[in-house]
């Protein structure tokens, strides 16, 4: 039940983002943040410097009456210094914003008097121990900017409704400006930040961080703590994730203060803002601008390590990596001994976040989910992360918590000092509910995840604790389907209103989607009908065959990891899902299915090219093709897989499978026409999807996921043989 407080927050809230609203006019709401944000600032410094110097007035000279708006600007003077000192800044009674909005209507050069008060702000720090602070503070907030108005007097008039609006917020009234005050100061500012980055999609999503996610983050650095040395954010956009430790420890119990970086001059300056006003002294913060990668803060690298890092960065955005033949050699990235690819710097924020990590110290990161089963550079940098187990935890969040992206990202934890050698896997990915239009933890998903954390038990379908040993079998994957077991769900893919939402998709795309379509309606099914034809007759009733009926076993044989070639001829199967390294030698022949035994236990993979199959899977081969399609088996054994393997599964992990449990694997075998034209059909769907992965960048990887929801959903009719689909 919502308490009488948190409803009028709530109205509050509405009725600062209808104001925020109404007053940008024509100007793009992206654009005018900087000035509604900016102004709440304004009033939020000048509200608190006045409570401040009349609590030192009346304490020390016993003036109860005095007020600080009402002194002359001359008589002001005297406390510049001593002011500065304690606060950072220095506001002359004039320059308050509460005097201000007493004469904004009346003063014909308002653009004029706002730019030289946040001038004269800006100044006051100058040469002090807060200079940096506040240098270049109110630089985005372009008060002759034509977005306000084409000519001067339009342009006063959208500032002076704006200074007047921000002033009726019922945010603090005079001298009742306390705590409390604060709090709906901070809580505004984030809410309109949230609310900014909710309608600015892409660019949104890159500056702020969803409440919940960030609290959830310093909670996982802070398990069993009541106090760290300081907290660090490597691309910390408006400060949100930074915040949250002042929540859930207390400023007072983070000794050294808030630290961070952030690229974006203009999210730069919001993140300055928002530590303001959150009430953080200037001596108890520190966000540098500029490139944490190449260009990392140097007063940030003097200090001691970070007890606490939390960090959602940019997903897959480009740096120089390779091409720039110094990175190799700094201390950050050389441990791995490769550096993450140039289009794709997520793992190169990972590393420098674990390099300036503590000793005693955690650090949970938001993931885009491709780090974590990638090949290439990649899969060494995660390979140097599990050898020298500094993998805690990776959880797979929900799809859709995001602004700007539905991608369903992962939160990996990283420690220093484990007091085991394995990871846990938690799959969040349904914990959720659905608020608006964006999916949402709440308090109960929250606590779930923390618990499991701290308690590093297995529980069915939900967590599972995995050795390194495994996880290096299995290609040192790290995606949580890879070892924790979803639970069975029956829901029907209503297929054709996924293939309706896909094709709304961006204009460039249309060409290919319509290939697709193609494919999925096979020629002839018109837009609009219900069901469509599949291009051959079936049997009444279709014999199935155990895989050790019409297969036969292969060679396998054990390779040492040192006996691994870089650059080898032959790809190395064993367990896991994927190649596991390369070989100069090969045991096998191509065409052939391999099954792992181990890691993720019941995959499923064919091999078009010879191949060593090592001692952790299962290799196979049909007995005779004119009969059984080795290909048309790989794909139905990856038909219901998770029910083939439910039998076997124990405490929610993927579990072993031997030699006799893969021989009876069953398989239907239609006549072989039919084998070769379902093996066609799916080629050319995954031909043709591939085509579509190549294309699409990064913000459309949930589109590629509902597509493969496509195939797979055309998969299993084909191979369930329904006589219509």
């Amino acid at each position: 039940m919502v308490n009488k407080s948190e409803a009028e927050r709530a109205e509050l809230h509405k009725t600062i983002w209808n104001v925020a609203n109404e007053l940008r006019g024509s100007v793009d709401g992206w654009d005018f943040k900087n000035y509604v944000l900016g102004m709440l600032f304004y009033r939020f410094i000048s509200e608190n410097l006045t409570r401040y110097l009349n609590e030192e007035e009346r304490k020390v000279e016993g003036n109860e009456k005095f007020d600080y708006t009402k002194l002359s600007d001359e008589d002001a003077e005297i406390a510049r210094e001593s002011t500065v000192a304690e606060k950072g800044f220095f506001i002359l009674p004039s320059q308050l914003f509460g005097n201000l909005c007493n004469r904004a209507r009346n003063d014909d050069n308002l653009n004029e008097t706002v730019d030289a008060i946040f001038k004269g702000i800006e100044g006051s720090a100058k040469g002090s121990d807060s200079e940096d602070d506040f240098k270049g503070l109110f630089s985005d907030i372009d008060v002759n900017s034509k977005k306000l108005g084409e000519t001067v007097r339009q342009r006063n008039d959208k500032l002076a409704r704006l200074v007047e609006e921000i002033g009726k917020f019922p945010l603090a009234k005079g001298d009742d400006f306390n705590g409390n005050s604060i709090d709906l100061f901070g809580d505004a500012y984030e809410y309109l930040m949230a609310m900014y980055a909710s309608s600015a999609g892409k660019s949104g999503g890159e500056f702020f961080t969803p409440q919940e996610v960030s609290e959830l983050l310093a909670r996982l650095t802070t398990i069993g703590k009541t106090e760290v040395n300081k907290v660090y954010d490597p691309a910390c956009g408006s400060g949100s994730l930074l915040l949250k430790f002042a929540k859930v420890l207390g400023k007072e119990n983070i000794r050294q203060g808030f630290y961070g970086q952030e690229t974006n001059l203009t999210t730069y300056n919001l993140c300055r803002f928002n530590m303001f006003l959150h009430d953080i002294p200037f001596n108890k913060f520190d966000i540098a601008h500029g490139d944490t990668l190449l260009d990392p803060a140097q007063f940030h690298e003097e200090l001691e390590p970070f007890e606490a890092i939390v960090s959602n960065p940019p997903y897959s955005v480009k740096w120089p990596g390779k091409n720039n033949p110094l990175l190799i050699n700094d201390s950050r990235f050389a441990a791995a001994g490769v550096l993450a690819p140039p289009s794709k710097a997520d793992l190169a924020f990972t590393m420098h976040i674990l390099s300036w990590l503590a000793v005693n110290g955690t650090a949970a990161i938001v993931e885009f989910p491709g780090v974590l089963y990638r090949t290439g550079a990649e899969q060494k940098i995660r390979q140097y992360l599990v050898d020298n187990n500094y993998v805690d935890a990776v959880i797979q969040l929900p799809p859709d918590l995001f602004f700007g992206t539905n991608i369903a990202t992962c939160i990996i934890v990283l420690k220093k000092s484990k007091h085991d050698d394995s990871i846990l896997f938690i799959d969040a990915s349904s914990e959720f509910s659905r608020i608006g239009n964006k999916n949402k933890l709440l308090d109960v998903n929250t606590k779930k995840i923390l618990e499991t954390i701290t308690t590093r038990k297995a529980i069915a379908h939900f967590a599972c604790v995995v050795s390194n040993t495994e996880v290096a079998s299995n290609a040192f994957k790290l995606s949580v389907s890879s070892y924790v077991q979803p639970q069975e769900k029956n829901d029907e893919v209503d297929a054709f209103a996924l293939s309706d939402a896909l094709t709304r998709t961006v204009k460039k795309q249309a060409k290919l989607r319509s290939k697709i379509n193609l494919v999925w309606n096979n020629g002839n099914h018109s837009m609009g009908a219900k069901r469509f034809q599949v291009p051959f007759n079936y049997l009444d009733s279709v014999p199935k065959h155990s895989l050790g009926e019409i297969c036969v076993s292969l060679k396998k044989g054990t390779l040492r990891k040192n006996q691994l070639v870089d650059g080898g001829r032959y790809p190395v199967i064993n367990s896991g899902s994927g190649i596991y390294g390369q070989y100069s030698d090969y045991n096998n022949e191509a065409n052939a299915i391999v099954i792992s035994s181990h890691g993720n236990a019941g995959f499923v993979s064919y091999l078009d090219q010879r191949f060593w199959a090592g001692g952790l899977c299962h290799p196979y081969r049909s007995k005779n093709e004119a009969n059984f399609c080795t290909k048309y088996i790989y794909y139905a054994l990856t038909v219901d897989r998770l029910k083939t393997m439910k039998a076997l599964t124990k405490n929610g992990c993927i579990p072993y499978l031997n030699k006799r449990d893969a021989d009876s694997l069953q398989v239907a075998i239609p006549p072989l026409h039919v084998q070769h034209s379902i093996v066609s059909c799916l080629e050319k769907f995954a031909e043709l999807e591939a085509e579509l992965e190549a294309e699409l960048e990064a913000e459309l990887e949930a589109e590629l996921e509902a597509r493969s929801r496509q195939y797979e959903y055309f998969r299993d009719a084909l191979l369930r043989f329904r006589t219509q689909i």
